[in-house]
């Protein structure tokens, strides 16, 4: 949504935007069917990986060796990349628009 903000409301870039009904109402939001088998599969993987992230979130604060702190945030990398993944496949982003969202 950042790098969608980014570009659709690029005049902003010198004041603070206003955040209006309409602006929101732009923003590409893909609502999930829960009747839809693929939507409830789909939620309920993006679900575990969110729940994954956030734990590991807690754990990096609990981390007691620069070793640890490095492990538990490859982890979060790699878990962000996953969800990052979901969205993608979410919103049916061919490779040239992932390309541009991540070059973004």
């Amino acid at each position: 949504m950042g790098f969608f903000w980014r570009v659709m409301f690029a005049d902003f870039k010198t004041s603070f935007p206003q955040v209006t009904i309409f602006s929101l109402g732009q923003l590409p939001m893909r609502v999930l069917d829960p009747t839809l088998p693929a939507d409830r599969t789909l939620r309920d993987r993006m679900v575990i990986l969110v729940d994954r992230v956030l734990g590991l979130h807690a754990e990096l604060h609990g981390t007691k060796t620069e070793y640890e702190t490095a492990s538990v945030e490859r982890q979060i990398s790699a878990v962000d990349a996953q969800i990052d993944q979901l969205v993608y496949e979410l919103y049916g982003l061919t490779e040239e628009e992932i390309r541009i969202v991540q070059e973004g």
